[in-house]
């Protein structure tokens, strides 16, 4: 039988012997994580401010959309528009979310009934203006009232109750 040589122990606690990194590798793997996320930080903030712009686009297109069906089953809907209040974006809206249980439209409601927008006039808002005929986007850096665009659905709550009667403007 052979006998054992130390460096044969040396061997087989080496191989057992649990691993890691060193202070001085985790620090460079830090460093490089760093430079990576202050390259691309900058970046995502772009993406960010340009998919605002987008969602704010869509409800627009929405709005619009909503507008041109009314207007296909109720006739052209024309409400002048108000530079310093919102009652004509409420006025718009509204009739576009109302149905009338007696004798209802097809395709009414037009818009969602449960969106209930809030107004702004802060320029740092994106905002929906009615502008007579059609809603417009107020972008960021412009002044106006409107409805503010919100990005993360808090407008989204329980369908706007109609009083008894209501008629918009005799639809």
């Amino acid at each position: 039988m052979r006998k054992a040589e130390p460096t044969d122990i040396r061997f087989a606690e080496a191989m057992y012997r649990p691993r890691g990194l060193s202070l001085p590798e985790v620090l460079i793997v830090l460093v490089i994580l760093s430079v990576l996320l202050a390259l691309a930080i900058p970046q995502y903030q772009g993406v960010f401010g340009s998919s605002q712009a987008v969602v704010a686009r869509n409800l627009l297109e929405t709005l619009n959309s909503a507008v041109h069906r009314f207007g296909q089953g109720n006739g052209e809907l024309v409400i002048t528009p108000f530079a310093v209040t919102t009652g004509d974006e409420y006025d718009v809206l509204r009739r576009l979310q109302w149905r009338n249980p007696d004798n209802p439209r097809p395709g009414s409601p037009y818009m969602r009934p449960d969106w209930n927008p809030e107004v702004s006039s802060n320029t740092a808002d994106y905002r929906l203006r009615w502008e007579g005929t059609l809603y417009a986007l107020v972008p960021p850096g412009t002044s106006g009232t409107g409805f503010k665009v919100i990005f993360d659905g808090s407008d989204i709550t329980t369908p706007f109750i109609f009083p008894p009667g209501y008629n918009p403007g005799g639809k």
